[in-house]
């Protein structure tokens, strides 16, 4: 029960560490990954930020040590409860909307989970005993590569080529999904090489050497802040609720083929554990392809338009003469003062000295 009271706490202290992302980003200038230097010393300089950072960092900590414990197919079912409270905060504390098509993507999301539930034995009470499978730590650097390389070049697009359309004047404004699978794919990356350093850790706790010359933990560090600082611009732009629901999809998926195909993972023991976890798969891709890419509109209303349709304006009277007819004394319309600058009155005041002085030379005596 210990175990599955830490698998509970790692998707928590995700959750919170994401949250406080949510909130320093409303404090920051617009962060895009185009200008790496200014978006890593803005996010480097954010006490805000760094604090969410350690959050995050605790919850991968739990995560590994999770990981050498209980199998994959345990651990990522645990994501549906916390799922579900993330969904209240974001409706309560930062006034996000939930679409039909959002909350649809959800409920095929949780039944992923629980056919992942099933596979691991959470619904019928029966859990494995014993270790969780190797994660091996000498896994072959070929297998790594593979998993590691899609990985980055996905979200490094995003930093790089798909982030300056997004922020085009007549862009349409995302929802956020590529920007959550991007920080995901990289965070589960971080979370398979964190357990395969657990793994080494439980045996020797003092053996820090021996991990150093490991790529674990390089890994562990680069995929770990590149997901948290796409996963912080995604959360600056788009809602809480859509893009923590993606990274979690993303991480999970990642570490759950990862752990199997590079750490030496068991596969599912029975055909139908093994069923039940492609099912599992194949509804969280459906969940994926369920969400909107982009944000409705604003429908258009009367109140919208009138604005900027002005008013006919009334005809304008004809102008009076300045003229009347013989039998009628002239009309004389009065006109507006017109007020003269200072260099206009001197140069009037000159002229008037020297007409008066004009006109005492010529009087006679």
């Amino acid at each position: 029960m210990g175990a599955l009271a830490l698998a509970t706490a790692a998707p928590v202290a995700y959750v919170a560490g994401f949250t406080v992302f949510k909130l320093s980003g409303r404090r920051m200038p617009r962060l895009t990954g185009s200008r790496l230097f200014h978006t890593t010393g803005t996010l480097a300089t954010s006490p805000a930020w760094l604090f969410g950072l350690a959050l995050l960092i605790g919850g991968m900590v739990v995560q590994s040590i999770v990981l050498t414990r209980v199998p994959v197919s345990v651990v990522v079912p645990m994501y549906g409860p916390v799922m579900v409270v993330l969904l209240l905060i974001a409706v309560t504390n930062f006034r996000e909307r939930v679409t039909p098509g959002e909350l649809g993507a959800l409920s095929v999301l949780v039944l992923a989970l629980l056919a992942f539930a099933a596979a691991g034995g959470l619904l019928s009470g029966s859990i494995p005993a014993g270790p969780a499978g190797p994660w091996r730590p000498d896994a072959p650097l070929w297998k790594i590569a593979l998993l590691i390389g899609p990985s980055l070049v996905f979200p490094l697009w995003l930093f790089v080529v798909r982030d300056s359309p997004v922020d085009g004047r007549h862009a349409k404004r995302v929802t956020g999904v590529a920007f959550g699978l991007g920080a995901g794919v990289l965070v589960g990356c971080a979370e398979s090489s964190g357990a395969a350093i657990a793994r080494l850790m439980r045996h020797d706790p003092s053996g820090w050497g021996h991990v150093l010359g490991t790529p674990h933990p390089y890994i562990v560090v680069v995929t770990g802040l590149l997901g948290a600082g796409l996963a912080h611009i995604g959360l600056q732009r788009c809602r809480l609720s859509v893009v923590i629901i993606m990274l979690a999809v993303g991480s999970k998926a990642s570490l759950w083929l990862g752990g199997i195909l590079v750490y030496g993972q068991p596969w599912p023991q029975t055909p139908v554990k093994f069923a039940l976890s492609a099912v599992g798969l194949v509804l969280a891709a459906a969940s994926v392809f369920t969400i909107p890419r982009h944000e409705r509109e604003a429908p258009v209303t009367e109140e919208a338009v009138a604005p900027a349709q002005a008013p006919l304006a009334p005809p304008r009277p004809a102008p009076r003469p300045d003229w009347a007819p013989m039998l009628s004394a002239p009309v004389m319309e009065p006109r507006p003062a017109v007020p003269r600058s200072a260099a206009a009155m001197r140069y009037e005041a000159m002229q008037y000295e020297a007409m008066r002085d004009e006109a005492a030379r010529r009087r006679p005596g």
